[in-house]
């Protein structure tokens, strides 16, 4: 058996892959530590309370507070969970959850603007750009994220997406700081 090296196995800078997913390692990493807090807290602030006054509390009234715990926890993961696929079908991306799914030939490009926290598709809509956040993105990542949008910016290229029918109004950027 023969062993791959890194220069056979490492795409080379022209080719691009058939499919992407990108997830935001910040993000993800974000979310499970303010989980893991807010469940301490939680768990610090019911043996707070006290004997007597946990004693005091009904089981409905326990588990309505789990309850809102979990669905808070359950938020944030959902957040930080966030991504983008993109294959022949078209792209489709996952913020919070909420997923949507965009044609190919609806996509007008990517941005990451210096400023933005996280990309933006543009899309062509009815005689105007709309731009839909993409959470798996995000500025935080520094290279890592511009990498990530420089692939996925040839990937559109080189799968159809085009910019050529679509004008940038001014109203549709906005103003930029004077430096």
């Amino acid at each position: 058996m023969q062993a791959v090296t890194e220069e056979q196995s490492a795409p080379t800078p022209s080719e691009v892959p058939e499919r992407l997913a990108y997830t935001s390692p910040p993000a993800l990493m974000t979310a499970v530590v303010l989980s893991i807090v807010l469940l301490s807290f939680s768990m610090f602030g019911w043996w707070a309370l006290g004997k007597e006054i946990r004693n005091q509390v009904t089981w409905l009234q326990a588990a309505t507070l789990l309850f809102f715990v979990f669905v808070m926890i359950g938020v944030m993961l959902s957040v930080g969970y966030s991504r983008l696929w993109a294959n022949e079908q078209g792209i489709t991306v996952r913020n919070g959850p909420i997923l949507r799914k965009y044609p190919i030939d609806k996509i007008a490009g990517v941005r990451l603007r210096k400023g933005d926290p996280w990309s933006s598709l543009l899309l062509k809509g009815e005689g105007e750009l709309k731009r839909k956040p993409v959470l798996a993105i995000q500025s935080l990542e520094g290279e890592a994220g511009e990498r990530k949008l420089i692939e996925l910016r040839r990937w559109l290229v080189e799968h159809g997406a085009t910019s050529r029918d679509v004008v940038i109004r001014e109203e549709d950027e906005p103003p930029l700081d004077e430096d």
